[in-house]
């Protein structure tokens, strides 16, 4: 029949007994899917009753502890998500951008443009060579290393944590730059070694004998902030998630210096600096995880960015400078607490 055919769906007991063969089709209209095109509904109230009786059925099936057959979009809707705990552990591959830094002290008081920071990796902490050595502690690889760790909760992809980073830097070798001020009361401006090689005995007034200066003692950065979780994947293997973060935090340390003492070749004077904050800073994060089914443990790599404003002690004095670096760190996760793996068993009935 060529033309539309008007179906009214008027609710009485005998219409639901009619189409009760029909039910799932009947469900799908009333829903409005799967309509076909030749189909005029004419819906004087049916739609509102079908649907409150697949409602109460469902919740008698429940009662008997008999699964329902109704399609998902007459359940009700889940439960809302709970805080889930999970911890990173990663080894940091750090590179540190060249900064102005102003020193201020007694014999050294110069301002030096484009200083040069170099990576203290350790890595050699990770050999079996290294632990084999006479007096070796394997588990000093826990400290050596640039390490991160961060403890994170998250709910509805909402991640909140606290991360502790042990980066490791120091003068770089062999730097020739610009400074300008004095050395040992001589006046300097002009571009020459940080560290002047040996070349005879022959000291000059005005040489730049900076033998160290070093960040590695106890040095952390301490960081708290907030990111958001992302699901590109998800299958039966496993997911893949993006996390960008943003965090602020402090840096802590006991800096090192070293210099040649005055008139001498092979004698030096250092300062320990007193232990203590030596800056604040922030940090732009992105991170990628490999995630295991219900996500127990996985695999991440991130990339950081990070600029601290530093104010420290150097010799009897202090130095300033920006401190920016990008790390590179790749790791380790693991679910420390995750409600929905934790569901209590219905008892059957």
């Amino acid at each position: 029949m060529k033309s539309h055919i008007g179906l009214s769906l008027i609710f009485s007991f005998l219409s639901i007994s009619a189409f009760a063969q029909v039910k799932p089709d009947i469900l799908g209209i009333c829903q409005g899917k799967d309509i076909p095109k030749d189909l005029i509904i004419i819906d004087r109230g049916f739609c509102d009753e079908f649907l409150k009786a697949e409602v109460n059925s469902t919740i008698l099936d429940l009662d008997k502890g008999v699964k329902p057959t109704v399609k998902e979009e007459c359940l009700p809707p889940t439960s809302a998500d709970k805080w889930k705990f999970r911890f990173y552990a990663s080894h940091s591959f750090t590179t540190y951008f060249n900064s102005d830094v102003s020193f201020r002290s007694t014999r050294y008081n110069v301002d030096i443009k484009d200083y040069q920071w170099a990576e203290r990796s350790s890595r050699e902490f990770f050999t079996p060579e290294e632990w084999r050595k006479p007096g070796s502690n394997p588990f000093q690889m826990i400290d050596e290393p640039s390490n991160t760790f961060t403890a994170s909760i998250e709910k509805n992809g909402h991640e909140f944590f606290i991360s502790a980073f042990h980066p490791k830097f120091l003068q770089a070798e062999n730097q020739v730059k610009y400074m300008k001020g004095t050395i040992d009361g001589t006046a300097v401006d002009g571009i020459q070694d940080i560290n002047k090689p040996f070349d005879g005995y022959d000291q000059v007034p005005g040489e730049s004998e900076l033998v160290r200066n070093q960040n590695t003692h106890k040095q952390m950065t301490f960081e708290i902030g907030y990111g958001h979780r992302f699901t590109l994947l998800k299958g039966k293997i496993g997911s893949l998630t993006y996390v960008p973060s943003l965090a602020v935090g402090v840096m802590v340390g006991q800096n090192l210096s070293v210099m040649v003492k005055e008139n001498e070749w092979w004698e030096f004077e250092g300062h320990d600096d007193a232990y203590g904050v030596q800056g604040l800073g922030a940090s732009l994060t992105n991170r990628i995880e490999i995630n295991s089914p219900k996500e127990r443990f996985g695999v991440f790599y991130e990339n950081k960015l990070s600029m601290y404003r530093q104010e420290h002690g150097f010799l009897d004095g202090t130095q300033k400078y920006n401190l920016g670096f990008m790390g590179n760190s790749v790791g380790m996760k693991f679910m420390i607490y995750n409600p929905k793996n934790h569901k209590k068993k219905v008892p059957e009935v």
